[in-house]
């Protein structure tokens, strides 16, 4: 069901984000005088996927 709803490029777009976003905080703990940039980092990586999907979503309501 929940394969009809995302195409496999939204699911590419999910794996690199949940890549980036765990990569940062790793990032984050080990290195903490660089922590305020992965954070930054991790919350970019995160509006950007759910700025992505929006339009999307909004698009398939009106069909």
């Amino acid at each position: 069901m929940l394969s009809k709803k995302f195409s496999s490029r939204d699911e590419v777009l999910a794996v690199i984000t949940l890549i980036m976003v765990i990569g940062s905080l790793t990032l984050a703990v080990i290195d903490e005088k660089s922590r305020p940039q992965f954070l930054d980092l991790t919350k970019f990586a995160i509006g950007t996927y759910i700025e992505l999907l929006i339009p999307r979503l909004r698009s398939s309501d009106r069909n």
